[in-house]
């Protein structure tokens, strides 16, 4: 027997394979999700060369200053060492459902001649090369710019004891971020009710990744924060890159340090050592933590009839149930909605938290251009990706009852309740939620604002959604349909164009009434056009079940149904 089969090698191949698996992509969608990676490896190498690009700009104006060097580094190597926590805590979390063995582990594992130590053994280590694939690759992407951050530590001391400082504290980080995000997993595993587990954690995963997102423009914003560094402020208490950056400074002999240092030390420790013991617990009790016995649950009164409820419209109302029951139950929809509406907020929340709020608000122009531009920004980037997670598939074999039940008369109102969903995640949630903060700082002024912003919504909405001829969740997805460059230039020019006209015509409401109301009436009659044209469409064309190339030939299809 060869190493390759042996048993232990097998499974860990199998369980590190599987931390990969989505489990709703086609062949194809699989060959495309490899383009979408390549593309987006390309963006990120040109990233890194844009940063490289600032930090050399930087340290090229720092060589000759000591005591700004010793200043700015700190906060940079806080910085360098948050990049790749997010990103292995955000890998860990997506492969949340996958980090302990679960019931089909139970189910097929223990019934082969297979010990539970081997079993264990071997996700433990398809786990350590999953994390330990995250951590080297984020590492080794960032080396040329952590390496040009140590131009002036000759300075003020050894440039190899500070390059060895730095890589120890921050390996140690990005442990501790893959740690965490297993202990978090392990406790849920081990104290949530066996017929509650699929459901707290699908919970947590979603609250999670939309906590990682959210948090991402605070990582940003770290390079910037070397005063708050030299002068010890409240937060750093708060924010474990700080803690790390602290430990890499006490390793260096700066003891006003150790009390960050102490913080990353002792946080480490316990998230191994609870991973640890959750791990060893779940070893001794696999049978009984992972296999969920059958609940039954009753249907409400008001849940058992479509018609009862929605008479004129049962198909529509029988697809808007049908994807809050897929986004209520399914883990990784739950990620997808979330992450959106979490992506969506914290583009804003950087410059949201800038704002100077204490000034007077009739004359700051500033900060009213804010709260006009935030809304849109946030439907420019949620409206696509909430119609993208509308595409992913829940189980594609299971879309067979949709071919068999698609009739004409409902095509129409199956397009109709996809429309809907994303105008209530997408437009009316955003608009909500700085709702009040536009009531404070324009007064009643910005009701009107609001009802434009609404208008230029379900505008956007028409617009992207005109060929939308799916039942949500059913059809395959075939992600990355373009060159991945290209379409975040187009993007990017589309962005710019979008937010700067629709700001500029939300000021004009602001200021006037009556360029309010034409403007809502413009764009609404505008958009009820396409609503109008996407309904007469949708009862032409057949759904879709298989997602398409943009290069493929399609048939003409001069039929009605």
């Amino acid at each position: 027997m060869t190493v390759r089969d042996r048993p232990e090698v097998v499974l860990t191949h199998h369980f590190f394979t599987a931390l990969f698996d989505f489990g709703f992509l086609s062949d194809e969608g699989a060959e495309a999700f490899k383009r979408l990676l390549l593309g987006g490896l390309a963006l990120a190498i040109a990233g890194g060369l844009l940063l490289m690009r600032l930090f050399m700009n930087k340290y090229g104006l720092l060589a000759g200053a000591p005591e700004d060097y010793a200043r700015e580094v700190v906060a940079d190597h806080a910085f360098l060492m948050a990049l790749p926590m997010w990103v292995v805590a955000g890998a860990m979390a997506l492969a949340g459902q996958s980090l302990f063995p679960n019931e089909v582990d139970f189910r097929i594992l223990m019934a082969e001649p297979l010990s539970r130590r081997l079993i264990f053994a071997a996700k433990l280590a398809a786990l350590l090369l999953f994390g330990g694939l995250f951590i080297a690759g984020t590492h080794l992407g960032l080396l040329p710019v952590a390496a040009l951050t140590l131009i002036g530590s000759t300075s003020i001391g050894s440039a190899a004891s500070t390059a060895m400082a730095f890589l120890a504290s921050s390996l140690l980080a990005s442990f501790f971020a893959a740690f965490a995000i297993v202990a978090i997993h392990g406790v849920l595993v081990l104290l949530a009710a066996r017929h509650r587990l699929l459901a707290f954690s699908g919970v947590v995963r979603v609250v999670v990744i939309g906590g990682l997102v959210l948090v991402l423009p605070l990582v940003l914003r770290l390079p910037a924060s070397a005063d708050a560094f030299a002068a010890g402020a409240w937060w750093l208490v708060l924010a474990p890159p700080a803690w790390f950056a602290g430990l890499e400074r006490w390793l260096l002999g700066d003891t006003a340090s150790s009390m960050l240092a102490l913080q990353a030390t002792a946080a480490t420790l316990a998230t191994v050592a609870i991973a640890v013991i959750a791990y060893v617990r779940l070893y001794r009790r696999f049978d009984r933590v992972t296999f969920q016995s059958a609940v039954r649950t009753t249907t409400p009164d008001w849940a058992s009839s479509t018609n009862r409820r929605s008479p004129a419209a049962p198909v529509r109302h029988a697809v808007g149930r049908f994807v809050s029951l897929t986004i209520r139950r399914s883990v990784l929809h739950q990620g997808l909605v979330v992450g959106v509406l979490a992506g969506a907020g914290g583009l804003v929340l950087d410059s949201l938290l800038r704002a100077n709020w204490r000034v007077d608000a009739a004359v700051d122009t500033e900060l009213i251009w804010l709260l006009l531009w935030t809304p849109m920004t946030m439907m420019f980037v949620a409206v696509p990706a909430m119609r993208m997670a509308l595409s992913v598939p829940l189980d594609l074999r299971a879309n067979w009852i949709f071919r068999m039940t698609e009739d004409v008369e409902g095509r129409a109102e199956i397009a109709a309740a996809g429309v809907r969903v994303v105008l209530a995640l997408a437009v009316a949630l955003p608009i909500a939620l700085i709702a009040p903060l536009q009531w404070s700082t324009m007064g009643v002024a910005s009701l009107a604002v609001q009802i434009v912003e609404a208008a230029i919504g379900w505008l956007l909405v028409e617009s992207l959604m005109a060929n939308w001829r799916r039942v949500p969740f059913t059809c395959s997805y075939i992600p990355g349909k373009g060159f991945v460059p290209q379409m975040c230039v187009k993007a990017f020019a589309a962005y710019v164009t979008f937010t700067g006209a629709t700001g500029l015509a939300l000021l004009a409401s602001l200021r006037s009434l009556a360029v309010a109301i034409g403007l809502t009436a413009l764009v609404g009659g505008t958009a009820a056009i396409l609503r109008w044209r996407r309904a007469r469409r949708a009862r032409e064309m057949g759904l879709l079940f298989e997602d398409e190339m943009p290069a493929d030939v399609y048939p003409l299809r001069l039929y009605a149904d």
